[in-house]
């Protein structure tokens, strides 16, 4: 996964699907007549970004386009969105009132959480297909047609993705219409972890952990009003691990949010999030190094742990907490009493849906995926010293691991 520093470097010139800052953001302005990004960050983010992708990773040649599609997507729907905003700045007054933030480490129920929560018919989710394409693929405005196109996209990307990955499905089933994390929207601010997780790009994770991501996260704040204005909604149900280590931007960008923390073993996480990772990259990477992902991936689970475990406040009632374990045995016990730490009523058709969500999704109803944590080079020893301030504070049982 990591090239030679002694490898020649690529010429942007002749590159047929350059990872260059200056020219994707070239392409993106020619690709849709638009000059104004806007003033969240970029510059910088997107420099470092592409430098370490360019001098840092060795993807494959499909990965190499994949990543140049993505990057030029992103930088496409945030000239896009400045556009809308400058000629309907209603948008920006839309209220975004006591949205809900899942947050806990990958692996620990987090998904299963949403997508129970947002059969709530009061809640408001981002499906995957959303997330992929904010906005329509035409005209902002105006009649949208149905089925609406990118579904289409998004079912035929995890295909591809399911092909050069098939055990993805056992592992975490991703659905063009289920709710899914916000990385991607996140990542239009440059405040998200999704760059990490599927490229490692060390350099840039060195950077980006040092930011401060309070601008990225009021971009976010304006995408999730955009998203309410073209689809309606307001009460939002959203997960993603990278809120745990930007606790301060997230609750300045949304004071009245309440926030619910899963928990698991730490080391089990870890070890399940090298397992789906290993797999998930190989859109990019023909022969993903296990033992690399290993070590990566325990350095970022105990920098998202130490970063909660430093801003989250014990006496802030606006969180809530939730064992794996628990919320296994009886998922629904646990959404009673989130709804009652809201101080909001469970009504009878949102306790209905998700009790005929949990009948039609089993866990593991794709069968199981097995693996240890030896084949990832990760000392189960060694990380439960290292982590055992986070099932100290949070009285998280170990699990026993191989």
């Amino acid at each position: 996964m990591l090239k030679s520093m002694t490898m020649a470097p690529r010429d942007a010139a002749t590159e047929p699907w350059p990872l260059d800052a200056d020219t994707l953001c070239t392409l993106a302005r020619q690709q849709t007549g638009l000059a104004d990004f806007g003033d969240a960050p970029l510059d910088e983010p997107l420099r470092v970004l592409c430098a370490s992708l360019d001098h840092e990773m060795l993807l494959s040649p499909a990965g190499r386009r994949s990543a140049h599609h993505r990057l030029l997507g992103l930088l496409v729907t945030r000239l896009r969105l400045q556009d809308l905003w400058r000629r309907r700045p209603e948008i920006l007054e839309l209220e975004v009132s006591a949205p809900w933030f899942i947050v806990g480490l990958p692996r620990s129920g987090t998904t299963f959480l949403q997508r129970l929560l947002a059969q709530d018919p009061e809640h408001r989710s981002a499906p995957f297909w959303e997330i992929m394409n904010p906005l329509p693929l035409g005209a902002i405005e105006g009649p949208q047609p149905e089925p609406d196109p990118r579904i289409a996209i998004a079912e035929q990307a995890l295909h591809a993705l399911h092909q050069v990955a098939p055990e993805l499905v056992r592992m975490h089933e991703m659905q063009a219409e289920a709710p899914d994390e916000e990385l991607g929207l996140l990542a239009l601010g440059f405040c998200s972890m999704g760059f990490e997780f599927s490229f490692t790009v060390p350099s840039y994770v060195r950077y980006y952990a040092a930011q401060d991501h309070s601008a990225g996260y009021r971009h976010f704040k304006r995408v999730l009003q955009t998203l309410q204005w073209l689809r309606g909604g307001h009460h939002w149900v959203l997960k993603a691990p990278s809120h745990m280590e930007q606790l301060g931007p997230l609750l300045a960008a949304f004071p009245d949010a309440r926030v619910i923390q899963t928990h698991r073993d730490a080391v089990t996480a870890t070890v399940s999030l090298t397992s789906l990772t290993c797999h998930g990259v190989r859109n990019y990477f023909d022969e993903p190094d296990p033992r690399l992902m290993g070590a990566h991936l325990s350095a970022a689970v105990e920098r998202l742990l130490r970063g909660i475990d430093r801003d989250r406040r014990a006496d802030d009632a606006r969180f809530s907490d939730v064992q794996f374990a628990e919320m296994m045995a009886d998922p629904m016990a646990q959404v009673r009493q989130l709804y009652a730490a809201a101080g909001r009523a469970l009504t009878p058709a949102a306790d209905q849906a998700m009790r005929h969500w949990l009948a039609a999704n089993p866990r593991a109803k794709h069968g199981a995926h097995a693996y240890t944590a030896a084949d990832f080079g990760i000392d189960v020893q060694e990380r439960r010293q290292a982590l055992h301030f986070y099932h100290q504070r949070f009285n998280v049982p170990l699990d026993a691991l191989a």
